[in-house]
């Protein structure tokens, strides 16, 4: 009788045991799901045009951009607001890979910005990029 109670019970705890691992497993996969999707969000709710919109009305009256830059100005803002918006669903996913990214995305634009303005307005220019992250202007959610 003690044996059959004694089997029955490590069948049991068995059993229960093998239920928590599994509720876990879902736990975890839930979880990968819930920062994928939150990563996929941020990067559809990432507005192109309005943040191109916001970072165009600093730099031109800034900058004093003429006619003929503003297009060139404009277009490589664009640019580098898509190449943002791809590379934001690793945010969440390769915290490591988005930086490096993004550190390359800052690079370019300062050496492509190099070659739409003048020397004097790329003076002008430096003090206005930001250092990091938490600066609110229109540049930093450009370039960070």
């Amino acid at each position: 009788m003690k044996k059959k109670l004694f089997i029955t019970a490590v069948l049991l705890l068995g059993s229960f045991s093998f239920a928590n691992a599994q509720s876990l497993g879902d736990i975890t996969k839930a979880a990968s799901t819930a920062n994928k999707t939150a990563a996929a969000a941020s990067a559809t709710s990432f507005d192109v045009g309005s943040i191109s919109n916001q970072v165009m009305g600093v730099l031109s009256p800034k900058l004093k951009l003429t006619d003929a830059q503003k297009p060139a100005v404009n277009s490589l803002v664009s640019e580098m607001l898509n190449k943002k918006k791809n590379i934001l669903p690793t945010m969440a996913t390769d915290k490591a890979g988005y930086t490096s990214k993004m550190t390359a995305n800052r690079e370019s634009f300062t050496t492509k910005i190099k070659k739409l303005i003048t020397p004097a307005q790329f003076q002008t220019l430096t003090p206005l990029l930001p250092k990091s992250a938490q600066s609110l202007s229109p540049l930093a959610q450009m370039l960070f």
